[in-house]
């Protein structure tokens, strides 16, 4: 209809120049005045009506001879359209396996119906719309999933790729002979345009950069073929676990699990796996009216070695990708020296059985400062008799060598000003952790509310002399949040590699044991806190363990002072109260970042190895050449420079040429100052690189990268069902081998239209008013 009105289409409007073709002279200006003069010689007729009137019958002269003026001086427009015949469209088609999954269920999206599937749809839009949108320029067909590839026209090609390299495959265009840049000598086919049809996956190659597509001139666009999620589908998004763990220790695995925001699913079934030994199972509720949710899992790392841990959601009937409800991890079980420094201020027997608990772990190196009297002090587990013998270590590279600092009812006044902006430090730069205990010298009691702990710790320390003192006797039972349901910390059975006990069964575990005597009030948690244990008592319901992470650290209050009667006042075989101490302890400490560390990610073919080395102060090490020396599971060795990425860090990314574990060795070599901060070989690395199905995994349609793409281009993103103006954008863009053609106007139906309507209306209102 518009282009019947206006002769053509759009996007010819959106994208020509307006221009007066028969120009605008001296007999157009003499026509004009000669009109105006008509006018105003016809103007005294109208003096009988009122302003109103007259105002109304004199704008509608007005425009219409302001319109036949126009039509006069012959309307044009002008545009550079693609010259016949030099010109290519490159068509690229996604072939990767998400393109199997069903486009959608409505007409909206361009599908026949439920079943067509994405590459179907992509092959009915390449023989029907976007070939009539390329018009007389020639079109390029081409595949791509993992690599970009000619198709034939005759065969229709098949969803297999195991991997989508989108950004890859635009960029490789230049291989296949194809001009990318217009600008100087045309050569007899440049391209013009190029159209992706795609769901939009990203999820093979580490190429993310689209300068290099903006800078080739070539608009490209995508055309976005599914639905924003799969209806009812639930999925382990992502699935987390540390790089390397002490043997038979709590983990805390993170799991992500995704569904379709409209989903009914209320609930889902987790299971975790070390081969085919179950060690965690647990129901999950499922965040209401939120896309993600995220859950933290508690599982024994189990004895030595490198083992393969498998998390899966349990697939409903009615779930359309199964393929996505499994991910697997390697967890690297090694022993690992963890240090721990315990500062006391007072004798008491939560000291003497958090200490006989940790000191007896085989993981754990305990050292231990007690304030026996105002002038004497007693060390436990020093490695010298300089060690802590100003109750205190004396420098920063002193204090970085622990990865946990425990303080009790220690008053604040006890360490000097820079002991307590060390401490700061140690969790903030280093990214040790803290704990500090109730007490009647702790916390806010003893004075650190003041202090840069304050700042650290995960409530708000406020002292009141007015109100009830802070720490103070009473009976409160230790029971675990829903947030702190999965904390290492919280299981106290199912631990040496056994499975996690099931969390009614975890709070059974926790109601059975003795009653706290005491709680030491704390202020409200922070917003980035999570409160692990809570304290009831009566009708009060008290934080009792709280964290946070801090800078690169993490830090935590345990708010009482009588954890010792779980001991205490249970019989010898009751092992709750060690293993709380030891996995509460353990996972604080592990969390502390190493000097020098690893870091191996791997997908379906890619390996990225990333190093950083820090000095004792855990300043970034960059004097120093690093190698990696990579054993595929084919019994190849590839050899790769590590190359400076800033800060400390090194990185490179190499080819991986088979799935299987992949074996990672640093070699260092120090040189200039760096040599003398002790670098050495660091420890090896182990990855998987699986034929996992990434292609389920997020398999709605990506808009946002496809969006990036056009926006940087020039292009524009579009729906199957929205094509019609796919030919302009390709036919009037800048690209290509292009002609300038001028169209008139004049002529067109809605401009005589216009000025037929205007004499109308005119004159019916001058009839209606009774002048003619």
């Amino acid at each position: 209809m518009f282009e019947w009105f206006f002769k053509y289409s759009p996007g010819t409007y959106a994208y020509g120049e307006f221009l007066f073709a028969g120009g605008i002279g001296t007999v157009w200006w003499l026509a004009a005045v000669a009109l105006v003069g008509l006018g105003v010689l016809f103007a005294p007729r109208l003096r009988g009506w009122s302003p109103a009137r007259r105002i109304v019958v004199h704008g509608l002269q007005v425009a219409a001879l302001a319109l036949l003026l126009a039509l006069i001086a012959q309307p044009a427009i002008e545009v550079t359209r693609l010259a016949p015949g030099a010109n290519t469209v490159a068509v690229l088609v996604d072939t990767s396996a998400s393109m199997g999954l069903p486009a959608a269920g409505s007409a909206a999206e361009g599908a026949a119906d439920a079943g067509e599937s994405r590459l179907a749809v992509a092959e009915r839009l390449v023989d029907g719309a976007v070939r009539a949108a390329a018009g007389e320029a020639e079109l390029a067909l081409f595949g791509f999933d993992g690599s970009l590839r000619r198709l034939a026209p005759d065969r229709p090609p098949a969803p297999v790729g195991t991997r989508t390299r989108l950004v890859d495959a635009l960029a490789d265009l230049a291989d296949f002979g194809l001009p990318a840049n217009p600008r100087g000598a045309a050569p007899a086919q440049t391209l013009a345009a190029i159209v992706v049809l795609t769901d939009g996956a990203q999820n093979g190659g580490d190429s993310t950069d689209l300068s290099p597509l903006a800078a080739a001139g070539v608009p490209v666009h995508p055309v976005a073929i599914g639905p924003a999620a799969v209806a009812g589908d639930i999925e382990l998004a992502e699935f987390s676990l540390p790089r390397r763990v002490s043997p038979n220790t709590e983990v805390s695995a993170r799991l992500v699990i995704g569904r379709d925001a409209a989903g009914s699913a209320e609930a889902v079934r987790v299971r975790v796996f070390a081969g085919d030994a179950l060690l965690a199972t647990e129901t999950v509720r499922l965040a209401a009216g939120r896309r993600h949710t995220v859950t933290d899992i508690s599982i024994g790392s189990g004895p030595s070695g490198v083992r393969e841990i498998t998390a899966e959601v349990v697939a409903e009937a009615t779930d359309p990708l199964p393929q996505n409800n499994r991910r697997s991890r390697l967890l690297e079980v090694a022993a690992k020296r963890l240090r721990v420094l315990y500062l006391e201020g007072e004798p008491r027997w939560e000291f003497k059985f958090i200490r006989r608990a940790l000191a007896e772990d085989d993981g754990i190196d305990l050292a231990t400062w007690l304030r026996t009297t105002p002038r004497k002090t007693y060390r436990q587990g020093v490695r010298s008799a300089q060690t802590l013998a100003d109750g205190f270590p004396d420098s920063l590279e002193a204090l970085f060598a622990y990865h946990l600092v425990i303080i009790g009812s220690l008053p604040a006044a006890a360490l000097e000003d820079s002991e307590h902006g060390m401490l700061e430090a140690f969790v903030a730069k280093r990214g040790g952790s803290v704990l500090a205990l109730g007490g009647r010298n702790a916390l806010a009691a003893g004075g650190w509310d003041v202090k840069p702990l304050a700042a650290v710790l995960p409530v708000a320390l406020r002292r009141n002399p007015a109100a009830a003192p802070e720490y103070a006797p009473g009976e409160y039972a230790a029971r675990p949040t829903a947030e702190g349901g999965g904390w290492p910390a919280v299981n106290l059975g199912g631990g040496r590699g056994e499975a996690r006990l099931e969390q009614l069964e975890q709070l059974e575990q926790w109601a059975s044991l003795p009653k706290l005597a005491d709680h030491h009030r704390l202020g409200a948690p922070k917003p980035a806190a999570t409160v692990v244990l809570e304290a009831v008592g009566g009708d009060a319901t008290l934080p009792l363990l709280v964290v946070q992470p801090y800078g690169r650290g993490q830090s935590a209050v345990l708010a009482t002072a009588s954890t010792w009667r779980w001991r205490m006042r249970t019989p010898p075989a009751d092992q709750r109260h060690v293993r709380f101490w030891r996995q509460l302890a353990r996972h604080l400490a592990a969390s502390a970042g190493a000097r020098q560390r690893v870091r191996v990610d791997g997908d379906a073919d890619t390996l990225d190895v990333r190093v950083a080395l820090k000095d004792a102060r855990f300043e970034p090490v960059s004097e120093v050449a690093l190698r990696a020396r990579i054993q595929a599971p084919t019994g190849e060795t590839i050899e790769t420079p590590l190359l400076p990425a800033g800060d400390g860090v090194f990185a490179s990314s190499v080819a991986a040429p088979a799935a299987g574990v992949y074996r990672v060795e640093v070699a260092t070599r120090a040189t200039g100052e760096a040599a003398a901060h002790g670098l050495a070989n660091l420890p090896p690395r182990l990855v998987r690189i699986a034929d996992a199905q990434q292609e389920f995994f997020n398999a709605g349609v990506h808009a946002g990268l496809l969006n990036r793409i056009a926006a940087a281009t020039g292009g524009a993103l579009w729906r199957p069902a929205e094509l019609d103006g796919l030919a302009d954008a390709i036919a009037l863009g800048a690209a290509g081998v292009r002609e300038r053609r001028r169209l008139p106007l004049w002529n067109a139906p809605a401009f005589l239209l216009s000025l037929l309507l205007l004499k109308c209306v005119e004159w019916s209102l001058r009839r209606r008013w009774g002048r003619l």
